[in-house]
């Protein structure tokens, strides 16, 4: 990314003497024209309001014109928005440059500090070439403390420190470890103790108390096995949770579901593609459950993201999988009575769900992305846009398909007018665009329409009239906007 030394040091935001070529001596540069008016002649206020609009790179130039463009480019909150590159900076120059940054004014008031891979563990080969954890050297120790300490009096909402020796520090100093975590509202901890103790995990855990302001907290990739189950249940006192690849116990996995079924504080909880790892048998823990606790505790969220199946699966259409017993069982609870109002489970097996299933599931939430899966039926997208055109709950529903020509023009229309806010990002036949188009009424529920990059130059101009007054009471400018021979629906 960094050409030379020279060049990183002036895009870290260290000051930097303009001096001429093959002169050693600073050249001053007037900031006062002769002839016009100067932004110098402008006061701080209105300055600061003008430096807030520039890059990066023009906002750290600006620091170097004179004295007055320095004071006030420099002002802190000028530079909250940008992202300190921790990890580049550490892994090529070292901690200690890393503090010498995180140290400068101008970086005092940032609110997302991303510390991911700064402090990694060392690893050794041990008995049978497997890989051990070892500490890292008590200098550098230190020096990561110190730049925790600087980041524990930064006002921040966001601390990413995914993939860091966590462990060791917490020996050295366990109290500050656990009150950093829990005074930042988001905190990464992503792999910070796979193959290590968990012990900092429960320090925290175990102080955590409604006062705190920690809510949002990935523990993806950790090994939890070790926690006792009452810690882990705690993890209900928070509002989002991510645990995308962790292990657990059936018993911490159990516990953790039953008290979600009673009463959570989850409102989004994020398995990723990654499942919870069964520590004794290393499969879903959630399939070593029953599938009624499953699909309860689920349910009684508001946001969930579970795939079940990765890429690789993903792309193989000939494998043959079982039913899936528990999603069948999650999606005729989440027909009926559930608190859910978004799922992310696309990579999931639908092949031995019942169409009508899916259908009820999908139109009870408020937000739907629809997405292509080879192991969705069209059967089932056919049940859902049926049931969607009757009743449905939805209110946002995103259709992202390279084109929906195998699709009933009239059943499309029909479903998407009764959703308020709709996106169809995939090609559309003219017949789709026309039926969409003709179907938005004073009856229809549709405020807001996107269709991308479909061309309307096609459907009558009546039609198109209609369509964009019904629409404009979904607030905003809606226009029609051509461009070459093709007409697009613009907000």
């Amino acid at each position: 990314m960094y050409k030379n030394s020279k060049a990183k040091e002036e895009s870290l935001g260290m000051d930097m003497k303009i001096t001429e070529s093959g002169n050693s001596s600073p050249r001053v540069f007037n900031c006062k024209g002769p002839e016009e008016p100067n932004l110098t002649d402008f006061p701080s206020e209105v300055l600061q309001r003008i430096f807030s609009f520039l890059p990066y790179s023009d906002l750290f130039t600006s620091t170097l014109v004179c004295r007055m463009f320095r004071d006030n480019a420099s002002v802190p909150v000028l530079w909250k928005r940008f992202p300190i590159p921790a990890m580049e900076i550490s892994q090529d120059d070292g901690l200690d440059r890393l503090l010498s940054v995180l140290e400068l004014p101008r970086f005092r008031k940032i609110q997302h500090l991303d510390l991911n891979r700064v402090f990694m563990a060392i690893k050794k080969k041990g008995g049978k070439n497997r890989p051990v954890l070892a500490v890292q050297p008590p200098d550098d120790q230190s020096k990561f403390l110190e730049v925790l300490e600087i980041a524990s009096k930064l006002p921040l909402t966001w601390l990413n420190l995914s993939y860091n020796d966590l462990p060791s520090v917490f020996v050295s100093s366990p109290q500050f470890l656990s009150r950093l975590i829990l005074k930042i509202p988001h905190v990464d901890l992503f792999a910070t103790c796979r193959g290590a103790s968990s012990d900092f995990i429960g320090h925290f855990l175990n102080n955590y108390t409604e006062a705190s302001a920690l809510h949002t907290l990935n523990l993806g990739g950790c090994d939890l096995d070790a926690l006792p189950t009452n810690l882990v249940t705690k993890l209900n006192y928070l509002t989002n949770v991510a645990l995308e690849g962790a292990f657990m116990t059936m018993e911490q996995a159990r516990a953790f579901l039953v008290d979600m079924a009673k009463g959570s504080k989850i409102k989004k909880f994020d398995i990723g593609c990654e499942l919870i790892v069964d520590k004794d048998t290393y499969s879903d823990v959630f399939e070593n459950l029953d599938p009624e606790l499953v699909a309860t505790a689920l349910n009684n969220l508001e946001h969930v993201i579970y795939h079940k199946l990765d890429d690789t699966d993903f792309h193989q259409t000939d494998l043959d999988f079982p039913p899936d017993l528990h999603l069948s069982h999650f999606l005729e609870v989440m027909g009926k009575n559930t608190k859910l109002k978004q799922v992310e489970m696309e990579k999931n097996n639908f092949v031995h769900v019942a169409p009508e299933v899916v259908a009820k599931a999908v139109n009870n939430l408020e937000h739907f992305e629809m997405r292509p899966n080879p192991f969705k039926p069209s059967a089932q997208i056919v049940a859902t846009l049926d049931l969607m055109a009757q009743k449905t709950k939805l209110k946002y529903v995103l259709f992202e398909y390279e084109d929906l020509s195998w699709l009933n023009p009239g059943l499309v229309a029909r479903a998407v007018v009764q959703v308020e806010q709709v996106d169809m990002r995939c090609g559309l036949s003219r017949a789709h665009v026309r039926a969409i188009l003709e179907e938005i009424s004073a009856s229809s529920r549709i405020r807001r329409l996107n269709l991308c990059g479909n061309d309307l130059s096609k459907v009558p101009t009546h039609v198109l009239e209609s369509a964009v007054k019904f629409l404009k009471r979904g607030g905003g400018v809606v226009k029609l906007e051509k461009k070459g021979k093709k007409l697009h629906l613009k907000y």
